[in-house]
């Protein structure tokens, strides 16, 4: 398995600017060039055909329509001999995603795929090819520290263009942390239009090689001290993102509600530059531009939820995770606000993917998903369904418990999967609403439940009477900051 670090690139000069774009554009002419000729030979295959071709014929005859060799003769004094030969593998990997898809369409004993797959599409957007590259391992140099920088290869008509020697390489900017170690895999480099910007991913590690953190947790630091297997079940929400409950008792609460506001926002921005464009556009690089913000604010607090909730279950020596499933938080939810955060803004189809990536390949956490159904309509101290629920709080008529309606469903949802029983003290109160009293004493019992509020930058605990919200971290890259170099390296 292979990760991914992200960095943001930035060309030293205006010409440097241009090359880079225009490298980027001929490596997205490569690739569409590429995919033409499969996508062609894909359709006149089936169109030729009397019978229907196995998926592994036609697999293999789409796969044999290009060579290496033809778009390497072609683009090598644009892109270098290597960068259309990776163009080429690149472009296979969709094209095998999709033919895994059709052998699963066709087969009879499938329920899954039920709408025939399309064939990949272009690297292109409004009509424009997508600047694009990708550069193999061996082809790049990336050197991380307070002078940062990356070199990439450029075939001889641009550097005869841009002025750059026979040896030379394009120098760049690089700003970034990476998150990784491990074999250094092929790098892509990306152009967004919208917002002007350049963003560098690149593979770390492979099958004999695993990646491996950097800030790695030690499994070895958490123990529950008594040696058993601990489990921890999530209820999935709307205005708390995640309430989570392990079987030692411990509970965590995300509230959602200031991450949703800022996104709302930036909803409503694009509603209001769409209202004063023409009857003939429908959209524009500044509507583009709020999108893309949106989504980037958005999956930030969702990869940094995930990483704080694993962390905390690590720690707590969790060993399995249970997961409401999809349906059910849509099916509980029903108004046009609620729908919009549910689907819009936490994305809970991204969320669950990132869950199974980074708890199970990162802590060895395993991610069940299974039905919450009921489990938010019950006291978990009496079991009687004779409760009022007001906003996050509810309240049982039976034994007149009162605890936070999220915390209450992550147990109820913990009682009814998991092998171990759940204890819940015969007096005191439940887990209580932030909005109450974060920590609430009743009846001599106190059960801490943090709950963590986003701040634009990190999850952190909300008190009673105050935000605990901080300056952003300073992102500048200047001289002072020591965060990135200006390009040129010490030696």
């Amino acid at each position: 398995m292979t990760r991914c670090d992200t960095f943001e690139v930035r060309p030293l000069s205006h010409l440097d600017e241009l090359l880079l774009i225009e490298l980027l554009d001929a490596s997205a002419a490569c690739n569409n060039q590429v995919n033409y000729a499969r996508r062609q030979t894909l359709f006149e295959t089936v169109d030729n055909a009397d019978t229907r071709i196995p998926v592994s014929e036609l697999k293999s005859t789409v796969k044999r329509a290009v060579t290496q060799e033809e778009y390497r003769q072609r683009y090598i004094q644009t892109l270098t001999s290597s960068t259309p030969q990776q163009l080429v593998q690149k472009n296979w990997e969709p094209w095998k995603a999709y033919f895994a898809l059709l052998s699963k369409y066709r087969n009879p004993d499938n329920s899954k795929v039920t709408d025939r797959p399309s064939p990949p599409g272009y690297w292109k957007e409004d009509g424009m090819r997508t600047p694009r590259t990708v550069i193999r391992n061996d082809q790049y140099t990336l050197e991380l520290g307070e002078r940062s920088r990356l070199e990439i290869p450029v075939g001889k008509d641009l550097k005869e263009k841009y002025g750059l020697g026979y040896g030379e390489r394009l120098r760049l900017e690089v700003a970034g942390q990476p998150r990784w170690t491990g074999k250094q895999g092929r790098l892509e480099i990306v152009y967004d239009r919208d917002t002007e910007t350049f963003t560098a991913y690149r593979n770390v590690g492979n099958e004999d090689n695993p990646p491996r953190r950097r800030d790695s947790y030690q499994p070895s630091l958490a123990t529950t001290g008594s040696g058993e297997e601990v489990v921890a079940a999530v209820d999935i929400g709307a205005n708390n993102l995640a309430a989570v409950t392990t079987s030692q008792g411990d509970h965590r609460l995300y509230h959602g509600r200031p991450a949703f506001h800022t996104f709302h926002a930036h909803t409503e921005r694009i509603a209001e530059l769409q209202s004063i464009l023409d009857d003939d556009e429908w959209s524009s690089r500044q509507i583009q531009g709020v999108y893309h913000t949106r989504s980037e604010q958005r999956n930030h607090a969702m990869d940094s939820l995930i990483r704080d909730l694993g962390e905390w279950l690590a720690e707590r020596s969790v060993t399995e995770l249970i997961v409401g499933a999809l349906s059910d938080v849509r099916e509980k939810h029903w108004s046009a606000t609620v729908n919009e955060k549910t689907d819009l803004f936490w994305a809970h189809g991204r969320f669950r993917r990132r869950l199974d990536e980074v708890l199970e390949f990162e802590y060895d956490i395993t991610v069940t998903e299974k039905s919450e159904a009921g489990t938010s309509s019950q006291c978990p101290a009496c079991k009687s369904d004779d409760v009022h629920r007001s906003g996050d709080l509810l309240q049982c008529h039976e034994c007149g418990r009162e605890g936070h309606s999220d915390i209450v469903g992550s147990t109820n949802f913990l009682r009814k999967h998991a092998t171990e029983s759940i204890v819940v003290e015969s007096s005191g109160s439940m887990a209580r609403p932030a909005a109450t009293g974060e920590n609430t004493k009743v009846d001599g019992h106190q059960i801490q439940v943090p709950c963590l509020e986003w701040n634009d930058h990190a999850w952190t605990v909300k008190h009673e009477g105050h935000s605990t919200k901080e300056a952003p971290a300073n992102q500048s890259t200047s001289h002072e900051t020591g965060n990135v170099a200006p390009g040129v390296s010490d030696d």
